[in-house]
C-alpha cells in the first residue's frame, strides 16, 4: 500500500517503477529509491528474514530478496498478491494476504523471527496504525529493524471539513507523532531521512516548463523509463539521505527494537 503521488495528485495507490507506461518519472524514482536504501542498509546487517508489509506489486520485495535469506511480502489485496506472484517468481519470496486493520500477522509469520520489517507509505491508510505497529514489533527479534515512511503532514492538504483530501488517508503524521508511535511500541528511532532533492528537481522542471524555458521534461524521454535509467535516477536524485529531511514529501525512519531485558 503506497500513498498517492505528491507530484500528480492522481490518487493512485499502486505503481510499478519499471512500468514504461507510467510517465510519472519522479514518483517512480522516489518509490524505488526507498527500497534501494532499505536493501543497502540491511545488506550490512546480513538479515535472514525480512517482511515487506504492504508490498503491493512486489518490486520492493525483489530488491530485498537480494540481501535476505527469506522475504515475506504481505498485502491486503488478493489481486495484488496474485500479480506479485506472477511478476516476482523467486524461491526466497513468499507472498501472503493479510488485512492490517483486522488480520493477525503472527498467524503467518512467527513472532520474534524477523530481522527487519519494511513498510513504506502504509500507516497513513490505517484507522488504527498503533495496532499495525504493535504487530510489526512482535514479529521482530530483539534488536531487529523497522524501516518505514509516511507522508509528511506539511505536504498534505485537507478538505473543507479538515479531513485528508486524499480519502484513502486516515492519518496525518509529522516526525514527532511518528516517533511517539514507534517508541510506544518498544522501538527507538535511530535515523530520520528524507528525499527532498527529487521534489526540488520536479518543481524546478515544472517552473521551467511553465516559463517555456525548456520544451520537454525528462518524463517525455522514453529512454528515461528504462529499468537502467529508473534505477540510476532513484540512486542519484531520490535516494533517502539524512541530509535531505527538510522539504521531503515523505518522512522516512529507521527504528530498532529494544533488546529484551
Amino acid at each position: 500500500m503506497s500513498s498517492y503521488s505528491a507530484y500528480s495528485g492522481t490518487g493512485l495507490d499502486q505503481i510499478d517503477p519499471f512500468d514504461i507506461n507510467d510517465t510519472n518519472l519522479w514518483r517512480k524514482a522516489e518509490y524505488l529509491g526507498r527500497y534501494l536504501f532499505a536493501a543497502d542498509f540491511l545488506r550490512t546487517q546480513n538479515p535472514e528474514v525480512v517482511a515487506d508489509i504492504s508490498c503491493g506489486m512486489g518490486y520492493g520485495a525483489l530488491e530485498l530478496c537480494n540481501v535476505a535469506g527469506t522475504v515475506f511480502g504481505v498485502d491486503g489485496s488478493t489481486d495484488l498478491m496474485e500479480l506479485a506472484k506472477q511478476k516476482c517468481n523467486r524461491p526466497n519470496i513468499q507472498f501472503l494476504h493479510n488485512d492490517l486493520e483486522e488480520g493477525n500477522l503472527s498467524l503467518h509469520i512467527s513472532e520474534g523471527s524477523v530481522d527487519a520489517v519494511v513498510s513504506f507509505e502504509t500507516l497513513e491508510h490505517l484507522v488504527d496504525p498503533n495496532r499495525a505497529v504493535d504487530q510489526f514489533q512482535r514479529l521482530l527479534r530483539p534488536g531487529g529493524f523497522f524501516i518505514c515512511s509516511v507522508p509528511n503532514v506539511l505536504s498534505e492538504s485537507g478538505d473543507s471539513a479538515g479531513l485528508p483530501r486524499n480519502k484513502s488517508h486516515k492519518q496525518w503524521f509529522n516526525f514527532a507523532s511518528l516517533t511517539r508511535l514507534v517508541q510506544g511500541n518498544g522501538m527507538q528511532v535511530i535515523y530520520r531521512l528524507g528525499q527532498s532533492w527529487s521534489k526540488t528537481l520536479f518543481r524546478r522542471e515544472q517552473q521551467l516548463t511553465n516559463a517555456k524555458r525548456i520544451q520537454r521534461k525528462l518524463s517525455d524521454e522514453p529512454g528515461m523509463h528504462s529499468a537502467e535509467m529508473i534505477r540510476w535516477l532513484s540512486y542519484v536524485a531520490a535516494y533517502p539521505s539524512v541530509e535531505d529531511v527538510d522539504g521531503s514529501y515523505s518522512i522516512i525512519i529507521v527504528a530498532q527494537k529494544n533488546d529484551a531485558e
